[in-house]
């Protein structure tokens, strides 16, 4: 850590009007939740199942037999087709026979079927500070105990619509003949808080007579906009404040 310190404070020295007024290094706390969310499977409607829709919707249907010979299939194939379209809700039993569900005349008119599959599961990470949520491996991330958290850390509950959002746009897929989809969050169970290092630069431009600060986030591997803005609200005025006082000392 070190050595990145030095190697960053160089980088900022490298412009002769910047004098680095002070360095330290601090954690940022980041939790890790482990999401269960459901998933379907979107395909193009078969012409097997349309026909037995069509079938339910104009006549009175109680038996996969009446089916199967009406349609010179299988009665075991027909039986299975039922059970699928009745446990996706597409058809539910009534008086006089199967009758179409209003998803079924929905899903009939659009021409799809969406199957639902085993649920997944995903870690989730979750930055109070920056509103952010990313896919990351559960382990791997740096941290020091002896460092001190982020003075500003902000502290929340993480947003099940958020999650959703980041899910949909990662998990979601396309194939040729048919689409894998979230379909919505079914758990959230907190694993773990990890810490990631941050090094943190207060900063005088004098040509610019301009405070600032820069912070140097180990885990993206960048500077952070959000940590110096969140700094740099709170704290800029007691810079410069600190700065004349040392020079009417002078």
């Amino acid at each position: 850590m070190e050595g990145l310190k030095k190697k960053l404070s160089k980088s900022l020295a490298a412009n002769p009007d910047v004098a680095i007024l002070k360095s330290d290094v601090w954690q940022l706390p980041l939790k890790i939740y482990e999401v269960s969310y459901g998933r379907l499977k979107r395909l193009k409607m078969d012409i097997l199942m349309k026909m037995l829709l069509f079938a339910f919707q104009e006549t009175d249907i109680r038996r996969a037999a009446a089916l199967a010979d009406m349609l010179a299939v299988e009665e075991l194939f027909i039986s299975d087709l039922i059970h699928k379209m009745k446990s996706s809700g597409l058809i539910a039993l009534g008086k006089k026979g199967y009758v179409l569900t209003s998803k079924g005349f929905d899903y009939l008119e659009k021409g799809i079927f969406e199957e639902e599959l085993d649920d997944g599961q995903a870690m989730i990470s979750f930055s109070e500070s920056h509103g952010d949520y990313q896919l990351v491996e559960a382990d791997g991330q740096m941290e020091d105990a002896a460092l001190t958290l982020f003075r500003y850390a902000a502290e929340g509950e993480p947003d099940a619509d958020l999650i959703y959002e980041l899910l949909s746009r990662e998990m979601d897929a396309a194939e040729e003949d048919f689409q894998l989809i979230v379909s919505g969050i079914k758990d959230m169970t907190e694993k773990e808080e990890i810490h990631i290092p941050c090094i943190e630069f207060q900063l005088y431009d004098r040509k610019q007579d301009l405070f600032f600060s820069r912070v140097w986030h180990t885990g993206s591997k960048l500077w952070d906009e959000t940590l110096e803005k969140a700094i740099e609200e709170k704290e800029l005025p007691g810079w410069r404040e600190a700065m004349e006082k040392a020079e009417a000392l002078q």
